[in-house]
């Protein structure tokens, strides 16, 4: 049978069950997890000092171009109605909605990017892609015809 080796001052440490306690409690470098919580960082906002990562920045130029072409296509449609024999105030509302639709997109967008500077990544998008959906140029879509 052999033994463990020993220390090097030759004696023999016959205690083997200290090797499996941890420690007195009350000992100051005894850790317990139930009074020491570990410190997690917050990973809720972002600094808005950091660059964008190249995902980021390609998701923002796809979303970019989308509102660019929605724009387009809400000028086109306002540019082709028209409303005719109504009084000055209706009129002055319709023209108002007007513009207020051909710089929806873009005001979104901007909005977006400034608004949510500090928010993470994941959010911003998230409203982008909430924003494509809501200003969708569906009478574009509808007054034309594809065939």
């Amino acid at each position: 049978m052999t033994t463990a080796a020993s220390p090097p001052d030759g004696s023999v440490d016959h205690d083997d069950e200290d090797a499996l306690s941890w420690g007195d409690a009350n000992d100051t470098t005894h850790v317990d997890a139930a009074h020491n919580p570990v410190a997690v960082p917050d990973r809720g906002g972002r600094d808005p000092e950091r660059p964008e990562t190249s995902g980021a920045l390609i998701g923002f130029g796809v979303f970019g171009g989308l509102y660019l072409l929605y724009t387009v296509a809400w000028l086109l449609t306002a540019s082709t109605s028209y409303v005719a024999n109504v009084d000055t105030v209706l009129t002055v509302f319709v023209e108002v909605l007007r513009f207020l639709s051909i710089v929806a997109p873009a005001l979104w967008f901007t909005v977006v990017l400034w608004a949510g500077r500090g928010r993470r990544t994941r959010t911003r998008l998230l409203w982008m892609l909430l924003g494509a959906a809501v200003l969708f140029p569906w009478p574009f879509l509808m007054t034309r015809s594809f065939g």
